[in-house]
């Protein structure tokens, strides 16, 4: 009985040394609580000095640097210190800070050769959240000394700041680094416990994982876990942070909700969550230990399973990437502006021929004399002036395309034809006419100077003159003018063709535990035959195999990482987003869900499962900034193509002679008004679809009116939530919600739903 109880006793102790050892060798790199002291040199002879640090000075990214603050207070200003001094803490960019234990006291002594000073060191736990050099900047103290000892003197303001610290922060090593690593930094260990020791199927079973040890916590993502013998359902998480030390340090322990879905003895694997120990510069891995787990028959069914499979099952893939407007070549593109630009020329042309034989028609020949109405009854040669007179008017009225009536008065003539633009010295010779022809017809016999012949000519020159200074008007030029609008739209609209704006639909992987390690494959092409006819297996038909088995075997984070790997190969296949998005919404991947479902709808809007399947998302995942207009794009582009070309060939056909038809004319007219009023939504629906500037809320987080944990709060936002990103500010990004909110968070928090550099 001896010898069993001191065996043991010796195993318990060695485990209680594997497990602490980590965090005693941690413990090791922590400053002292008063260093800072040994910094100070000179206080400059000041009733009260001022001093900062930060110790180390180079970190990793997520390694805590402890920052120090001394006060010094000499008995003068001790004893006249009326009340305390105010400290305005730095502002910190890019970290995260926790307040460290009680402020420490130093006995009074001199530095540099100058009065006692009695010291008072705070400090705080810093961690970056971002690699490269930073900056904290210098703190303030203000105080108030009175000017002398009387109760009632004045008191003087006083204002100290102390030095700013520079930080250099590095990113960690890719030496080493697991492929399932998710960012945690610390010194860690692992443990796991179940709930309960009876365990039946169907019957939900609390378990919970547990980590512990030196770091901050609060930013330690969840561990992996799946398993083949149960559903997986994570719970809730529970953060306690232990800031009473030199070195922060805490417990988080994750809840996950299994169902056993057959019975028989399993075994709980080991779950491995590898951190970086920046106190080693190494990558290690906490494990838990393994547990037999003897699983009772239950009353879950067959067709329970059956039809929970069901509803999630994946899509069957055929290696058909969608036809979006991104995926036109720039051949292609040439060539759709090509006949976007040249459609309404054969009109133009047309409807200026037209106008040409209606000018012509209109003006007499040159070198003839006026063709005058039958008027057989006055051959004398007032009614001879007469007749020329109204032939004038009528041939100007024709010409300038207006009413006769509205030609009665000489300041009606200069008016109308100044307006069509005939010049000044054409315009006062037609007056002169216009008086000679009315003084020779209407003023008594023998008083005309001039011979009806010589009327007449002059009469035929000056409409020649006329016709050929004249511009078109009337129902001609309002129609001209219409089509030059027309051609002017479409040359405004054509470079739309052309333009080619940031992809929906080729993005970067979600850099998660599964995404992580996904990288290209195989170039996304179909599988090539081989000499038999058949088609070779390429690896991404290999990679999708292993996610459909893996998903089906119920090992979603394993089947997540495939089609992950699948997608970062080909980014325009909307069967592999599908099948990624269900297999991270099985393994509890919200974030990875949501990436996944929104590119899968912006490619392809009117699917109908991919609708249904957004409608599992949270609602600041699939409304607001994340609605997805069911709008056919290519389709509406191609239709508004061929009504464009349509239309203008037609209106071309209608004005091919000098009588077009009129049903010809209405019909091309609403096929050009079809045709605009199509591509103006397929380009509102293509910009729509564009999500270069949305981005996914990683984790639950406070947004801030600044860039800075120490700005006012303005609310929050949750895991999944779709963003748009206004502007990036040193590791802080501004953002703006569905509901007009606006507001700061950590640029790490957010995922781009696109990846900005490729393309469709």
């Amino acid at each position: 009985m001896s010898a069993v109880f001191w065996q043991r006793t010796w195993h318990a102790l060695a485990l209680l040394a594997c497990t602490t050892w980590p965090v005693v060798s941690a413990a090791q790199p922590a400053p002292s609580p008063t260093a800072i002291v040994s910094r100070i040199r000179s206080t400059g002879n000041r009733p009260i000095d001022f001093h900062a640090a930060v110790f180390p000075d180079t970190v990793y990214v997520g390694q805590q640097v402890t920052y120090q603050v001394a006060v010094l207070l000499s008995d003068n200003a001790r004893s006249r210190l009326r009340r305390n001094p105010e400290f305005l803490p730095p502002e910190l960019r890019g970290m995260l800070s926790f307040e460290l234990g009680a402020p420490k006291r130093v006995a009074a002594r001199s530095y540099g050769g100058g009065p006692a000073y009695e010291t008072h060191v705070f400090q705080r736990a810093l961690f970056a959240v971002t690699a490269g050099p930073l900056q904290v900047p210098a703190p303030q103290l203000t105080y108030s000394l009175p000017q002398s000892a009387s109760y009632f003197s004045r008191e003087e303001r006083y204002v100290v700041r102390a030095e700013s610290a520079q930080l250099v922060v590095r990113p960690l090593p890719a030496e080493g680094r697991p492929a399932d690593f998710t960012g945690a930094v610390g010194v860690l260990s692992a443990s796991a416990r179940f709930d309960s020791s009876a365990v039946r199927v169907g019957d939900p079973l609390l378990f919970t994982v547990r980590l512990e040890g030196v770091g901050n916590v609060r930013l330690l993502p969840a561990p992996a876990l799946e398993l083949s013998w149960a559903t997986v359902v994570r719970g809730s998480e529970r953060v306690r942070v232990d800031t009473s030390g030199a070195l922060v340090r805490g417990v988080k322990e994750f809840d996950y909700l299994l169902t056993p879905t057959r019975d028989g003895p399993v075994t709980l694997p080991v779950v491995r969550y590898p951190y970086f120990d920046p106190y080693r510069e190494a990558y290690l891995v906490a494990e838990t230990r393994p547990a037999d787990v003897r699983v009772a028959a239950g009353d879950l069914t067959e067709n329970a399973t059956a039809e929970e499979m069901e509803q999630t099952a994946l899509r069957p893939w055929r290696h058909r990437p969608p036809v979006t407007l991104n995926t036109v070549t720039a051949g292609w593109r040439m060539v759709l502006l090509t006949l976007l630009v040249l459609a309404p020329l054969p009109a133009i042309v047309m409807r200026w021929q037209r106008v040409r034989r209606r000018r012509a028609a209109l003006a007499p020949a040159p070198g003839t004399a006026l063709k005058h109405e039958a008027t057989p009854d006055d051959d004398s040669p007032a009614g001879v002036a007469r007749r020329t007179r109204r032939t004038v008017l009528g041939h100007l009225a024709a010409r300038l395309q207006t009413p006769v009536a509205d030609l009665v008065t000489q300041a009606d003539v200069e008016r109308i034809v100044r307006r069509r633009g005939v010049t000044r010295a054409t315009t006062r010779d037609l007056l002169e006419l216009l008086d000679d022809l009315a003084v020779a017809g209407f003023a008594p016999h023998g008083h005309t100077d001039a011979a009806p012949s010589s009327l007449e000519s002059r009469a035929a020159r000056l409409l020649q003159r006329v016709h050929e200074e004249a511009v078109t008007h009337g129902r001609t030029r309002l129609t001209a003018r219409r089509g030059r609008r027309l051609v002017g739209v479409a040359l405004m609209l054509a470079p739309a063709a052309l333009w080619r704006p940031l992809p929906a639909g080729a993005q970067e992987p979600l850099p998660t535990s599964s995404i992580r390690s996904a990288q290209p494959v195989a170039a996304c092409d179909p599988p090539a035959g081989n000499v038999a006819g058949r088609a070779a297996p390429s690896a991404l038909d290999l990679l999708v195999g292993e996610g459909t088995a893996a998903y089906q075997a119920r090992r979603f984070s394993s089947a997540a990482e495939r089609f992950a790997s699948a997608v970062v190969t080909c980014p325009g296949d909307v069967d592999l987003l599908v099948n990624w998005g269900a297999a991270a919404w099985a393994a509890n991947d919200t974030v990875s869900a949501v990436i996944a479902w929104q590119r899968a709808a912006r490619l392809d809007p009117l699917a109908a499962d991919i609708q249904g399947a957004l409608a599992l998302l949270p609602s600041g995942a699939r409304d607001g900034l994340a609605d997805i207009p069911m709008v056919p794009v290519v389709p509406l582009a191609l239709v508004a193509l061929v009504a464009w070309c349509s239309g203008w060939w037609l209106l071309a056909w209608a004005w091919r002679t000098s009588r077009g038809s009129t049903w010809q004319s209405s019909l091309a007219t609403v096929l050009v008004v079809a045709a605009l009023a199509a591509g103006a939504t397929a380009w509102w629906g293509h910009r729509a679809l564009d999500a270069s500037a949305l981005a996914v809320v990683r984790r639950p987080e406070t947004l801030r009116t600044a860039p800075g944990f120490d700005a006012a709060t303005a609310g929050g936002v949750s895991t999944g939530d779709v963003v748009r990103l206004l502007t990036n500010q040193e590791g802080w990004s501004s953002v703006a919600l569905a509901d007009d909110r606006a507001g700061w968070i950590p640029a790490s928090r957010l995922a781009p739903l696109v990846d900005r550099s490729a393309t469709r």
